[in-house]
């Protein structure tokens, strides 16, 4: 098996998640398959290699990239056989060729999935957000709804497997694409390893960072590590910290770590009008030991994204014993259930409310943190790992039935 691997750690979640997958097919028992991994970020490899993945580089080009569409166009078309023989032009196969695969796992929603006609693939789905939430920029502007829509559309019906997150995301598979429902592999997210400082070095001088002090703030405050994309509602962080002073008295800051993506001017402006610059702090991207130490000197870990069905930063506070707040959406509530308290994203005040009880309500903080560490430990890799091998197993009966050709 050939794993791809495409970002490197400017795609923030995308890449940790990528990463976990990584280090979970290490695991795998060298009589079902041998593992290659190969990425296709030069900027990538040293990072990999620190978490424990060995990876090689695999480099494609813009024209490349632009050339699996045309290749799709191109397979549409039906040329006839003689022209095909005559102008044949894929890259990918012949590169997976010589790296003998005989299955590919794209750990992305990978644009390359369109272009391999040799090989059987595992494909990966975070979500389906320009289908749940059409109304944000992101999904719907440039041509991004359409680009994919045109990977879902295609990779996804050729997929030998298809990797998912949670059952939602599993239904919304199913749903949306007319997918056989057993092709289709919950496999949950575990947090980013990088991200969990063992408790002995927390301790450590040389780790241990004082965010108060590094950031000047004089008050406690709640913590969201998120890209700054409108779909990420760091606004409505904002207007609730507001709502929480006006209505108890409670003077509350945020740090938010993150590149930005477009929108961090109006989340600036935001701020500005609602009287908070003072105790907001955009720390921008940081290393993965000051996250931990963000994490568990804050007062709660805030996520009011629109987007799911689940994302890693509840799974890393839960393990880090932070409490969680989150996003009260159909598709999401489940990743925290009673672990975490839900935010309706219409009304701030609830998120105000909330943070209230939590201030003032040591016994909920607990109860909340026992729920999180019981949530994370039932999420083993051994689970996740079973899944894993009864997917490659079915791959390996069908695979014996032809030759290296």
């Amino acid at each position: 098996m050939v794993v791809l691997l495409e970002q490197d750690n400017s795609a923030g979640g995308g890449f940790q998640q990528a990463t976990n997958a990584a280090l979970l097919l290490k695991r795998l028992p060298p009589e079902l398959c041998t593992v290659t991994f190969v990425t296709t970020r030069r900027s990538a490899i040293e990072e990999l290699h620190l978490s424990g993945v060995d990876s090689s580089y695999l480099p494609v080009r813009r024209w490349q990239r632009l050339l699996a569409r045309f290749h799709l166009m191109w397979r549409q078309f039906s040329p006839p056989s003689l022209l095909k023989g005559k102008i044949y032009f894929n890259w990918l196969d012949r590169s997976l060729r010589n790296m003998g695969a005989d299955l590919v796992y794209f750990t992305c929603p990978s644009q390359l999935a369109l272009l391999t006609e040799q090989f059987s693939y595992l494909f990966t789905v975070w979500d389906l957000a320009h289908r749940d939430e059409v109304d944000f920029p992101e999904v719907r502007s440039g041509g991004e709804f359409e680009r994919r829509e045109q990977i879902y559309q295609h990779a996804l019906k050729k997929a030998t497997g298809i990797i998912v997150d949670s059952q939602a995301g599993h239904d919304n598979v199913v749903r949306r694409y007319g997918i056989d429902p057993e092709r289709v592999h919950v496999i949950p997210f575990s947090p980013a390893v990088g991200t969990l400082l063992p408790e002995h070095e927390f301790g450590d001088p040389e780790r241990f960072v004082d965010i108060k002090a590094k950031y000047s703030l004089d008050c406690d405050y709640v913590y969201y590590p998120a890209q700054f994309w409108p779909h990420k509602n760091h606004v409505y962080l904002l207007r609730g910290l507001r709502r929480l002073e006006d209505r108890f008295g409670i003077r509350v800051g945020a740090v938010f770590s993150g590149r930005d993506h477009g929108n961090l001017a109006h989340v600036r402006s935001v701020a500005t009008d609602l009287g908070l610059t003072d105790r907001i702090c955009f720390a921008g991207f940081v290393p993965d030991r000051e996250v931990a130490c963000l994490y568990r000197q804050a007062l709660a870990l805030v996520m009011p994204t629109y987007f799911g069905p689940t994302n890693l930063p509840p799974y890393e506070a839960f393990q880090l014993g932070v409490p969680v707040l989150y996003s009260d959406l159909k598709n999401l509530r489940d990743q925290v259930g009673d672990a975490g308290l839900l935010i309706d994203l219409s009304d701030p005040d609830t998120m105000a409310d909330a943070l209230q009880k939590l201030i003032t309500d040591p016994d909920l903080r607990q109860i909340l943190l026992e729920r999180g560490r019981r949530r994370i430990e039932a999420l083993t890799d051994d689970r996740r790992l079973s899944v894993l091998k009864d997917a490659l197993e079915a791959f390996r009966v069908r695979r014996m039935c032809w030759g290296a050709r």
